[in-house]
């Protein structure tokens, strides 16, 4: 409890020291455009390896073996993607955030709709953060869960209330620290306790029965698509001092990803031999891993995973209540984003009381925006500078992408997502028109100005 409080009470002594500055647009949105590569990769990993990751991709290591890797290793390649495709892309839009953008690459309709999903599919993310806070402050403060629940959301929106971006990144760093640091000493304690045996003798897999191919291909689609383009990871690379810093960003992220992506399946894995069979998944980390440990690195490994769900929720706040003011209400101010922010807020704390059925609604709002938004953003993006996007054609892929993303989600066939981004895929190839050259170069000036000159 008492590391609880000292934890919360840094958190609210940043955010106070960052509000007295009254952080102008820029630097609330952007973090004034001037990180380095090292903060954009550290504030990315910190942001991607949140508590679904950590404790999610620990239980399914200790199900399933290697396989399980594929949780963030999918994200790692996607963002490889996005790093040496689109990063300097994105970082040349000079937009505030990733809808904004559409407007140039896709054509003005896609804008709002696509801010409309992703306000939806962060505010279902953020209801899962909210509750996976509760699981940790409950036990660490000894409250009940919805008490919990309500002191989480309110530290995580005071906080990055107060200095938005800015705040956020540089928060990330210590928090991805503490949670590094719990995940090493978590591991050395279960390879102690005999967990070596489990990792010496599990066999290297990119697949096996528990996790067949098809997940695998689904992890690699869905969870890696939406690394591809996402609000989140573009708003981290809009705020690099240039796009040479967005690019190495991003790659260096992908590595940080990939590392502690092992770290966790190793830790999952040497779990075996000490959790019972017949555990949920999600409880390896937690409420069965910690009986075997000594109360202070218990503590630790509660404050790290705490950590991981705090700097992923957020980013995720501030994504949803950027674009809620910049792309649908088109004020883009501090205070309007501020005013999001308490919104968003309560609305993802409504939607976190129990029996909301959040991890249904979570993945039904991965599928439509996976199908509906990653293909078409990625497709107008690449091909800018040599075709013209019918501005309705565009529209309609995302919307019909996103349609076919909600019937996998309903009816929990995947097949449906796969036609999602396929639909999405042809639609947004066959709304493109060859440019001339002229419009070529038009079209390359629009994202990067120094062309023009040449």
């Amino acid at each position: 409890m008492i590391f609880l409080l000292v934890y919360v009470a840094v958190l609210f002594l940043h955010a106070w020291l960052t509000a007295r500055r009254s952080p102008d647009r820029d630097t609330y949105f952007v973090n004034g455009r001037r990180s380095s590569a090292r903060l954009v990769a550290l504030s990315i990993v910190a942001s991607c390896v949140g508590g679904s990751a950590t404790m999610g991709m620990a239980g399914l290591a200790w199900q399933v073996g290697t396989p399980a890797i594929w949780w963030l290793m999918s994200g790692s390649l996607g963002l490889i993607l996005l790093s040496i495709f689109l990063a300097r892309k994105v970082r040349g839009s000079g937009a505030m955030t990733m809808p904004e953008m559409l407007t140039t690459f896709l054509g003005a309709p896609s804008r709002a709709l696509a801010s409309v999903i992703i306000v939806t599919a962060w505010l279902a993310i953020l209801a899962a953060q909210f509750s996976a806070l509760a699981t940790i402050i409950a036990p660490l403060a000894g409250i009940d869960k919805n008490v919990a629940m309500f002191v989480g959301a309110i530290v995580l929106v005071g906080h990055t209330l107060a200095g938005g971006q800015a705040s956020v990144m540089k928060t990330d760093l210590w928090q991805f620290s503490i949670l590094l640091l719990s995940l090493m000493v978590a591991l050395l304690f279960t390879l102690h306790l005999g967990g070596g045996q489990a990792l010496a003798t599990v066999k290297l897999e990119v697949f096996n029965e528990q996790f067949p191919i098809s997940k695998l291909r689904y992890f690699l689609l869905i969870l890696g698509g939406s690394y591809v383009v996402c609000p989140m990871l573009f708003g981290r690379l809009l705020t690099a001092r240039n796009e040479q810093a967005a690019r190495r960003g991003g790659l260096w992220a992908a590595a940080g990803l990939t590392l502690t992506a092992a770290l966790i399946v190793a830790l999952g894995i040497s779990c075996r031999d000490l959790v019972p069979v017949g555990t949920p998944p999600e409880q390896v980390l937690t409420t069965t891993l910690l009986i075997h440990l000594p109360s202070w690195a218990a503590t630790l490994i509660l404050l790290g995973i705490f950590s991981a769900i705090f700097s992923a929720a957020d980013s995720c706040l501030l994504t949803a209540a950027s674009v809620c003011s910049n792309d649908i209400l088109r004020r883009p101010g501090v205070m309007t984003c501020r005013l999001c922010l308490i919104f968003l807020g309560v609305m993802g704390l409504i939607l976190a009381l129990p029996g909301k059925g959040i991890l249904s609604l979570l993945l039904m709002a991965n599928d439509i925006y996976v199908c509906g938004v990653v293909p078409p953003v990625f497709v107008g993006m690449l091909l800018h500078n040599k075709a013209h996007f019918h501005p309705w054609g565009m529209a309609i892929a995302i919307l019909g992408g996103g349609l076919l993303g909600l019937t996998a989600a309903l009816t929990g066939v995947s097949d449906w997502s796969f036609a999602g981004l396929i639909f999405s895929l042809l639609m947004s190839l066959a709304s493109a028109r060859r440019l001339s050259l002229p419009a070529r170069k038009e079209a390359m000036a629009s994202v990067d100005p120094g062309i023009s000159a040449s």
